[in-house]
């Protein structure tokens, strides 16, 4: 049956990338559905174009930019930073690194210590060849380098699912088998997941994350199989799948192409799954989650149209907006805004923007996207080079925001927050197999005098919470470099849903020096510095007349004197230097100096110390304090040393 299947598949998804696919139908007019209270809001187009013609998968980094994959090469992505208030609309674009191989149509997901994971790709390779590909790679946004990781255990993988769980683990489907498997990222290994019921397949299927860290899923390809709608659902605290009840209406069929559209956690508590026909389904969670809930049918679309592999996203004000067009892939594309508290489809498309609405009339709905933003915004692409920002004009109720308890120094630019719903109520956008561009996850901003900037955040736990859950969650963040002093108004976001603002004093580590009667001093405060010390003889006629000893900062958050640099000039004798450090986890590094003694207290704190060429012609002393501290010494002249607290 599955080969039946595949072959049916590789013809459509060439269907799909023929010029008949993309033909105008023409002068269909635009539907009009069951009226509910449709989501109001203003639509602005992006000022600047993308650098690299046309946007196609779009992530949110956890430092608040948002990383594109080129839809020209399908290989090169681009970033997109907000301004100095903010706005994405005003933003900056950049090129960043070339993933190692094309890919079109694949699983994404950013990982909680800020890198991106991508696997396979349906199409890959220079010619984008449909082979299904099932090798993968991590982008690491600090260094801006893509690193290959181990292949997907089966021969294909292409473009089924993938869903980062909650100890960072990442299950992926299988495309023609009810095996999953999960990776590790910290180990680049590969091991054989929970195995889905009824021999489903997880080709075509939109995976959706449900509070309690469970994982939803409608059965495409069995639904048809057995003539009646099935569900699934993982349980990450048994490993195991669960049925999640049968479903009323088929949401997709061969005369879809099998495909499915997107889907969302709502704040009812209940599930929209937009399906690749006309219908619609809701799914409620029930009470006891090894049970396995209900569904009943929801609004239907137009005679004709459906999700056939669309993005939809839900707002910051609960509504649900999604795309649909013609099946199979066909134009004109709709934009469709669901409202929960009424169980209504708006067609909203008439309200679109002139250029916006030609634009998906003359396109299909598989080659949009859409992005949840920090700001609250949506952000839309029709697959060309320009992008449009949707601000809805509604507000989140305040069950459904994050809440800060508080925010914790752990370093000199590092925070630990702790708080309520930190990765939201929902996954934000969703689209199904072919992409995945979830946001729930803590996003930190900072604001000082309108000024708009976003820490990078790390170590959260996957998932989502219910609305008015006030289980506690933690995030770290680390400040951008360079950030000025002072006390800035900081708060969380998920899913472009923000708490209130908590006033956080931010400040760099200041190391203090002087020198007098021969002697250095150097003194550190309680948080962590990064300083070097290099001794430099002058010289006249060859002979020695002077020295200076200059002390600057190893990174962007340590000042000297509160400057960037101090310069001392020691005059041609041996100096003493008494450098104590302080708390914090410090780096110090001592290069060429010409001494008679230098003391070193480390302080509190895992610090490290490095002596590089060093003449001490009387005695170097290195307490290491509190902690595990690191001291190594390379080409160093010293005539006698003591050491305390140094492993």
């Amino acid at each position: 049956m599955y080969l039946s299947v595949s072959l049916f598949r590789c013809r459509i998804r060439n269907v799909r990338h023929s010029a008949a696919a993309r033909t105008l139908l023409g002068l269909m007019s635009l539907f009009a559905v069951m009226e509910g209270v449709a989501a109001a809001g203003t639509w602005t187009r992006v000022t600047r174009t993308n650098p690299q013609f046309a946007n196609g998968i779009m992530m949110l980094l956890t430092d608040g930019t948002v990383m594109v994959e080129s839809g020209n090469d399908n290989q090169t992505w681009t970033k997109l930073a907000p301004d100095s208030t903010g706005s994405y609309v005003n933003g900056t674009w950049t090129t960043l690194a070339r993933m190692s191989t094309p890919r079109l149509y694949f699983g994404s997901n950013v990982l909680p210590d800020g890198r991106v994971f991508v696997l396979g790709g349906e199409y890959s390779g220079p010619f984008l060849n449909q082979n299904f590909s099932n090798t993968g790679e991590i982008y690491n946004p600090v260094t801006n380098k893509w690193t290959a990781i181990a292949k997907f255990p089966m021969a294909q993988f292409g473009d089924d699912p993938t869903v980062l769980l909650p100890d960072g683990t990442i299950m992926a489907g299988h495309l023609s088998s009810a095996q999953t498997f999960v990776y590790y990222p910290q180990y680049d290994f590969w091991f054989n997941g929970a195995t889905k019921l009824r021999n489903d397949q997880s080709d075509e299927e939109t995976w959706i994350m449900l509070p309690g860290y469970q994982v939803l899923s409608y059965d495409v390809f069995s639904s048809v199989t057995l003539n009646q709608g099935h569900a699934q659902k993982y349980d990450y605290f048994s490993d195991q799948w669960l049925d999640a009840g049968n479903v009323p209406v088929i949401l997709s069929t061969a005369t879809q192409g099998f495909e499915l559209g997107p889907g969302a956690m709502l704040p009812n508590g209940k599930v929209i799954q937009i399906g690749a026909n006309e219908n619609t389904a809701i799914y409620t969670p029930p009470a006891n989650s090894t049970q396995p809930g209900t569904w009943a049918a929801g609004p239907t679309l137009p005679a004709g149209m459906g999700a056939d592999d669309a993005p939809g996203a839900m707002l910051p004000d609960g509504h649900f907006l999604f795309l649909a067009d013609s099946y199979l892939f066909n134009s004109p594309t709709l934009l469709f805004d669901y409202d929960y508290t009424t169980n209504t489809l708006t067609d909203i498309t008439a309200t679109l923007p002139a250029q916006l609405r030609n634009e998906l009339a003359n396109g299909s709905a598989y080659t949009c996207r859409m992005l949840v933003l920090p700001n609250g915004a949506m952000l839309m692409t029709t697959g060309s080079s320009t992008l449009w920002e949707f601000m809805p004009s509604g507000t989140p109720q305040a069950t459904w925001k994050p809440t800060i308890s508080t925010v914790t120094k752990t370093g000199t630019h590092t925070f630990r927050l702790t708080g309520a719903r930190l990765t939201g109520i929902s996954e934000g956008a969703s689209y199904g197999d072919d992409a995945e561009m979830s946001t729930n996850y803590p996003i930190v901003k900072l604001v000082r005098s309108g000024v708009v900037s976003y820490a990078k955040t790390t170590n959260w736990t996957p998932g989502i919470s219910k609305p008015g859950d006030t289980s506690l969650q933690t995030v770290n963040f680390d400040t951008p470099a360079g950030l000025a002093p002072g006390t800035y108004d900081v708060s969380v976001i998920a899913n472009g849903i923000s708490s209130a603002s908590v006033p956080v004093l931010i400040q760099p580590a200041n190391v203090t020096a002087s020198f007098a009667s021969g002697t250095l001093t150097v003194t550190g405060d309680a948080d962590p510095s990064n300083i070097t010390l290099t001794y430099k003889q002058t010289k006249v006629s060859g002979v020695f007349t002077g020295a200076t000893v200059t002390i600057t900062p190893s990174d962007a958050y340590t000042t000297i004197n509160g400057s960037s640099s101090a310069v001392f000039n020691v005059g041609t004798a041996r100096i003493n230097v008494n450098a104590d450090m302080g708390a914090g986890d410090d780096v110090i590094t001592l290069n060429s100096l010409f001494a008679a003694t230098i003391n070193l207290k480390l302080g509190d704190g895992n610090d490290t110390a490095t002596f590089l060429y060093n003449s001490i012609y009387t005695l170097l002393s290195v307490d290491g304090g509190t902690g595990t501290d690191v001291v190594t010494y390379t080409g160093n002249s010293i005539i006698k040393q003591t050491t305390v607290n140094v492993p």
